[in-house]
């Protein structure tokens, strides 16, 4: 049996794309990073510094005239530093899609797609309040990927238990021009 070499690509592609975890057969029309101000990023990222110090120090602290940690301690801090290293990096992975099924938003592990076929509505909304909170947020029966304090697109499903989902997407009127435009 013989393969051509169009064969083993698109075999390489579809493999790719379960890998991936994007449907085969859904092309990407839009694609954009959330937002992150300055600020956030220092919030976010400051107590991970803080915690690598003190598992740093927990560890070769004897070399520098400290008293070494207990295991206990050390591995507990360990533990603390990787789940917040993962929760920061899910955090900073977070991006929103426009597909040609429909809309898609993602925070590793999480990923929420709304077909085109479901949209009944899609708006900019002005300044998210600050107690809503950032990541993946439920915010009453709204499901909200929240990056930032500023303008959002909002998505109003004709069906479902999360009936609104707000994106924080870096230019909200370009990605809600876009989404209309593929509705029709």
């Amino acid at each position: 049996m013989k393969i051509s070499t169009t064969e083993v690509i698109r075999i390489a592609y579809v493999s790719a794309l379960r890998g991936s975890g994007q449907s085969i057969g859904s092309g990407v029309i839009y694609e954009e990073k959330a937002p992150y101000s300055n600020i956030m990023k220092l919030i976010v990222v400051l107590p991970f510094f803080v915690l690598s110090f003190s598992y740093f120090f927990a560890v070769f602290g004897n070399y520098f005239g400290f008293e070494k940690a207990p295991d206990q301690a050390q591995f507990a801090l360990f533990l603390a530093v990787s789940i917040y290293a993962l929760a920061m990096w899910s955090f900073f992975s977070m991006k929103f899609k426009i597909t040609d099924n429909g809309v898609e938003a993602v925070m590793p592990p999480f990923k929420f797609s709304i077909p085109f076929s479901e949209i009944k509505e899609i708006k900019t909304i002005e300044n998210i309040p600050w107690y809503v909170g950032w990541g993946v947020r439920l915010w009453g029966r709204r499901l909200a990927f929240i990056s930032m304090r500023k303008s959002a697109v909002e998505i109003e499903k004709k069906s479902g238990f999360f009936k609104r989902s707000v994106f924080t997407t870096q230019n909200p009127a370009e990605f809600v021009k876009i989404v209309r435009e593929n509705l029709e």
